[in-house]
């Protein structure tokens, strides 16, 4: 009877088990987008294509291509918009933890911390802890993105500092002429 009891596996293991495995399902379905509400990262939506004709602007544009070539520079100089790429940094950003990293890390430090301290509480203790600053980081490190800083002179000859998240790579480098929209929205020139 006795050898029966030992073999059986004990309830607060297999709560410990599917808790990880639970935890673990819902981490990669909030990461990669399928949990309802998380906020991972969505190609952005199509724009719709607009004729080239109704479009304003663009028949600016063609007008001004008509003009000589110092007349474009002449106008460049005046406008306050204008500036030029100094400086562009790509950093990478920890993601934020939304603590299901911790808790599976806990419950997981926990089950191991038991078995490694002979069903202590004290190795119980301190696995859990630890298994839980290791779940947090390494779930992170999982959300982990792209920053850029893009620093523009501005023609009046003040710099402009400006940040993306998108985490699209960026084709602007330093040297590059560009405007600055009111919106923050960086064009080429």
């Amino acid at each position: 009877m006795e050898e029966q009891a030992k073999t059986r596996l004990h309830p607060l293991i297999a709560g410990a088990a599917v808790a990880v495995i639970l935890a673990a399902g819902v981490a990669v379905a909030a990461i990669t987008g399928y949990l309802p509400g998380s906020n991972a990262e969505m190609a952005p939506p199509a724009k719709p294509a607009t004729p080239q004709a109704s479009h304003p602007t663009q028949q600016r544009q063609h007008v001004a291509a008509a003009k000589p070539a110092e007349s474009r520079q002449h106008v460049a100089a005046v406008c306050p918009d204008c500036g030029t790429i100094v400086e562009v940094k790509e950093l990478d950003v920890l993601g934020k933890g939304t603590g299901i990293g911790a808790v599976a890390g806990g419950v997981g430090g926990a089950v191991l911390g038991h078995e490694i301290g002979d069903g202590s509480r004290a190795g119980t203790a301190v696995g859990a802890v630890v298994g839980a600053v290791a779940g947090h980081q390494i779930e992170r490190k999982a959300r982990e993105h792209k920053k850029y800083e893009i620093s523009v002179r501005m023609s009046d000859g003040s710099t402009k500092a400006f940040t993306d998240e998108t985490g699209n790579p960026l084709a602007w480098k330093s040297g590059d002429k560009v405007r600055v929209g009111a919106d923050g929205v960086i064009r080429p020139i």
